[in-house]
């Protein structure tokens, strides 16, 4: 899958394939480049992958549950890098689960998409987190 990294890339970390695949097709549609990836542990080896090759990533979704490296541990992770300190992160949830909440509160989680996912939930996010960006229409 050819990515055009100079407009910078959304890390999609999310096990479930159904889940993964609307969250990657909304955001092809709205117009970005996306790495997807089945865990945590895939989307820091990708996110240290592109940084190698000086992409800029724009932000990472990432689902809480998941194996090999959960969404809080990425979080941890991610925040661990000095030049991802200020990285926009949402985790996408179906947990109402409040340790989570607090524990991704802790280190600087920039908000929540709940599942089931939807265009609506997908867009509002990324209008808070990129508000000088124009999205298209997505029916």
């Amino acid at each position: 899958m050819a990515h055009d990294l100079t407009q910078g890339v959304i890390i999609v970390a999310e096990d479930s394939p159904p889940n993964r695949a609307i969250l990657v097709h909304l955001l092809l549609k709205l117009g970005f480049t996306v790495v997807e990836c089945k865990d945590g542990l895939a989307a820091f080896e990708e996110m240290k992958k592109l940084q190698e090759q000086k992409a800029t990533v724009l932000a990472v979704l990432s689902d809480i549950m998941m194996p090999r490296m959960d969404g809080i541990e990425l979080l941890k992770q991610v925040r661990a890098i000095e030049e991802w300190k200020s990285l926009p992160f949402v985790l996408v949830t179906a947990v109402s689960d409040k340790t989570h909440i607090m524990e991704a509160k802790d280190h600087s989680v920039n908000g929540y998409i709940l599942k089931p996912v939807t265009v609506q939930r997908v867009l509002s996010k990324l209008q808070e987190l990129f508000p000088q960006r124009t999205f298209p229409k997505v029916a």
